[in-house]
């Protein structure tokens, strides 16, 4: 008798499982990545905004410091939110410490609270 080459049904399925298996968990981690992606550039926006003002108050920090905030709008959109205060260094006189405090919205419509600091000396 002639013996018969090929898959038998069982071997098949078991195939065709394993690769759907597969691709589900290829596809959830390619929409895992597009998330972790775009709350990357919504960090990365906050934090461009966070330097630029922190830049300019850096540059004026020995003549005025005035605590403050700002609203960065995108559009009709508020994107970030920034707020600043300026503390003494008890340590060394005219030494001053700036904290600025960035807040955005991430994707599921929660906030989060990135911080930057500071230290700025206005010696004579």
């Amino acid at each position: 008798m002639k013996r018969e080459q090929g898959f038998t049904l069982v071997e098949v399925i078991i195939a065709i499982m394993v690769l759907t298996v597969g691709l589900l968990v290829l596809v959830n981690s390619s929409a895992l990545v597009t998330r972790m992606i775009a709350q990357g550039q919504r960090s990365a926006v906050a934090a461009t905004d966070a330097a630029r003002i922190l830049d300019s108050l850096r540059a004026v920090a020995c003549t005025a410091r005035n605590a403050g905030s700002a609203v960065v709008w995108r559009g009709a959109v508020p994107v970030d939110s920034l707020n600043w205060s300026y503390t003494a260094d008890p340590a060394a006189t005219n030494h001053w410490r700036l904290v600025l405090s960035s807040k955005y919205q991430t994707r599921q419509s929660q906030w989060r609270r990135d911080s930057m600091e500071t230290y700025i000396s206005c010696l004579i």
